[in-house]
């Protein structure tokens, strides 16, 4: 039998199955599911969290530099995620995806989120991150279903392999934000948020002024002029 002839049967039986799922909102459910033509199915809120520059940190730093850092943001992206209740998928080697599951619940707990990754990253753990080059970082944010399937054998949440137009917008919305405006929105969660997470109290020449923190930008996607909105503002990973 040639090498071919088991991939194609196997191709075959996917192309003629119908893709089984299940729908849920806990990512532990992946352990019910097999390789092949099945998944889970969700709503959640997605956080993109991409690493701006990564080659230009490879270049001025080397691989071993390179791979700590990747390893240092993933500790605190996970430890986040998990004090927010959301999990942490490593999308690429220089991105991550961070899922908070759930429908409105979800919106405002993602962007909590984020900030406090913000937060944590610029402020709380600068010291840490001084030493290397070039660091540059942020987030992109979006809602919508997502579906997710193995890639691998074991149960591990970043096995799973996530689609959902939800993601490539958070992915582009990303790659509008920079420092110190690391988190942007898309107008949908935006337009979902109460008064305690679009004004805060900042000091003006002395003087205490409620401020909107979210500043509208206009950008392209598929074509088509969009709006989000990205912010400087930061949250304290010890805040409530």
């Amino acid at each position: 039998m040639s090498w071919n002839e088991p991939l194609g049967k196997k191709l075959s039986a996917y192309a003629d199955a119908e893709f089984e799922y299940i729908e849920t909102k806990d990512v532990n459910d992946a352990a019910k599911i097999d390789l092949g033509c099945s998944g889970i199915y969700m709503e959640a809120t997605v956080v993109y969290f991409e690493i701006k520059n990564l080659a230009y940190i490879l270049k001025e730093n080397g691989r071993r530099k390179t791979a700590m850092i990747y390893t240092m943001y993933k500790e605190v992206i996970t430890a986040i995620a998990e004090q927010t209740g959301a999990f942490v998928n490593c999308f690429s080697p220089f991105a991550f995806l961070i899922v908070y599951p759930g429908r409105d619940e979800s919106l405002p707990q993602g962007v909590k989120g984020a900030l406090k990754i913000a937060h944590a990253l610029s402020e709380d753990f600068k010291e840490q991150f001084a030493g290397i080059n070039g660091v540059e970082f942020s987030m992109g944010l979006d809602h919508g279903h997502i579906m997710g399937t193995k890639n691998m054998s074991d149960n591990g949440n970043e096995h799973i392999s996530w689609f959902g137009s939800c993601i490539y917008k958070a992915t582009r919305i990303a790659k509008e934000c920079a420092r110190p405006f690391y988190v942007g929105i898309s107008g949908v969660i935006y337009h979902s948020l109460g008064e305690d997470m679009r004004i805060a109290t900042r000091r003006i020449l002395g003087i205490k002024k409620n401020v909107e923190i979210w500043t509208k930008v206009s950008y392209q996607y598929e074509n088509v002029k969009k709006h989000l909105y990205q912010t400087n503002h930061k949250i304290s990973p010890d805040a409530e």
